[in-house]
């Protein structure tokens, strides 16, 4: 496995520097840190959290520099090879007696030797082509299986109210209208998911408390957190099942991305409240939560 690896890191690294890209760059457009893309440049797939997250950083690297991920992952699991195996063409024979006679006597004897190479690449393009077909298709047919999650979903919290008896003095039920209607009037935070995918979640929330807590908790297996704001991680855990953890935000941050390296495998809440971002045809794999955020006024 060593020399797989370390032949996707130089395929990968060669395919990077020819789109002109750096690893901070790269580390911008992936997410991913820029130690595991150098550790995977140099086929130290040891240093990667594990297994799970070796497939995923190369697919998405991969994904980053135009090559195809899902080949080179089944280049590390030994399903295939980088290169198809060039044909070895038969070595020429000396035939002895003059040009004229080599001539006359091979012409009509081999026509189809010259055609060989032209027919043999000619397969090997039109194979080419009917995998790329088919996995077009493929991917077609998982997209319809991912359900539209709407146009938005709007969570909000349930609204409090206050009583008071008819037994309490004027001035006293007095006070507690004024106090009720100004309960009413108060902002509540609201989150709305503008788009949902199974890479890609963005969600908008308003009249947030600032700073804004997160929270998160394993459910049903190990999953990375991380927590990106201005471009660089304020926030870095791997969940184990039932873990609990919390963080906030910097104060006053306006958008903040949350990565998932496993997303069905842990709830996530914002303010108190649970962000919607998984769906029933969604697998755990890596998930970006983008979020915007606007804070409620302050007086």
């Amino acid at each position: 496995m060593a020399n797989e690896a370390t032949t996707i890191g130089q395929t990968l690294r060669q395919a990077r520097l020819n789109k002109n890209l750096s690893l901070d760059e790269l580390q911008q457009i992936t997410k991913i840190q820029r130690r595991y893309l150098e550790a995977i440049e140099d086929g130290d797939f040891d240093s990667l959290p594990g297994t799970f997250y070796v497939r995923a950083f190369v697919k998405q690297y991969a994904q980053a520099v135009g090559e195809d991920g899902e080949r080179l992952v089944a280049v590390l699991d030994g399903k295939a090879s980088l290169e198809p195996p060039l044909p070895q063409r038969p070595q020429p024979e000396r035939v002895k007696g003059s040009r004229k006679a080599l001539h006359v006597e091979e012409a009509p004897k081999n026509p189809w030797i010259r055609l060989l190479p032209v027919i043999f690449f000619t397969l090997i393009a039109v194979t080419i082509i009917g995998v790329v077909i088919w996995m077009t298709i493929q991917d077609r047919n998982e997209d319809s299986l991912i359900k539209d999650p709407g146009s938005s979903v709007t969570v909000e919290q349930p609204v409090e109210t206050s009583t008071s008896t008819s037994q309490a003095p004027v001035a006293e039920s007095s006070s507690t209208q004024a106090s009720t209607t100004e309960s009413s009037e108060e902002q509540k935070m609201v989150i709305t998911t503008t788009s949902n995918t199974q890479a890609e979640a963005n969600m908008t929330i308003t009249d947030a408390t600032n700073p804004l807590s997160l929270e998160f908790e394993s459910t049903a297996g190990r999953c990375w957190v991380g927590v990106m704001v201005n471009g660089g991680y304020v926030y870095q855990y791997t969940l184990e099942t039932g873990d609990k953890q919390a963080t906030t935000l910097p104060t006053d941050t306006q958008n903040a991305t949350i990565i998932l390296g496993a997303s069905a495998n842990v709830t996530v809440k914002a303010g108190g409240q649970e962000l919607a971002f998984t769906d029933e045809g969604m697998a755990a794999l890596r998930k970006n939560i983008n979020l915007t955020i606007g804070y409620k006024a302050t007086q």
